[in-house]
């Protein structure tokens, strides 16, 4: 009984991230015909976590606000691919029910990450009017924007995602755009 509970809640929670994904993509993605591919110079994000102390660095590049949705693409491609090897693990009942059950767990978080994430970058967008990404970790948040905000305003970003969202540190960095 708990097993068939079990199997219930993580194909909700890899619906609820599969509706996630595409409704992301669906609000993010430009046609082929406002962007070229070529033109599109992004970290590489597809082995595994963001190393947050990278995002500094990463957004300083020449990327404009192509940054934002190319961000978004392979973060969602990152996790879906991570999603695909946890459903694996938890399907594959030669394991053992410890190495199952952390899968499960990650999915979890997994998906409350994504929950996050999308809110904290609503927060920001609906708040500043420009575009962000989030990065979210265990205990710290990373908030990259295109355009230099005051102190004032980065604080009060800060105040409002952790009271909202965050119990831990948030970080406000500036996308520095080359014209």
């Amino acid at each position: 009984m708990m097993v068939i509970n079990l199997k219930r809640i993580i194909t909700g929670i890899v619906v609820l991230i599969a509706i996630v994904i595409m409704v992301s993509m669906a609000l993010n993605i430009k046609t082929p015909e406002e962007k070229s591919p070529d033109s599109i110079q992004t970290p590489d994000i597809s082995n595994g976590d963001v190393d947050i102390s990278t995002i500094p660095r990463v957004a300083k590049a020449d990327m404009g606000e192509d940054f934002f949705i190319q961000y978004r693409l392979e973060r969602e491609q990152m996790r879906g691919k991570q999603v695909e090897l946890l459903q694996g693990i938890y399907n594959n009942e030669s394991l053992t029910d410890e190495a199952r059950q952390s899968a499960a767990l990650r999915l979890v978080d997994i998906s409350t990450d994504m929950e996050r994430e999308m809110k904290a970058e609503n927060l920001v967008k609906s708040n500043t009017g420009e575009d962000c990404a989030v990065v979210i970790q265990a205990d710290s948040m990373v908030v990259v924007v295109a355009s230099q905000l005051s102190e004032a305003r980065q604080q009060s970003l800060i105040d409002l995602l952790n009271h909202q969202l965050v119990k831990g540190t948030v970080t406000v960095t500036t996308l520095l755009v080359k014209h």
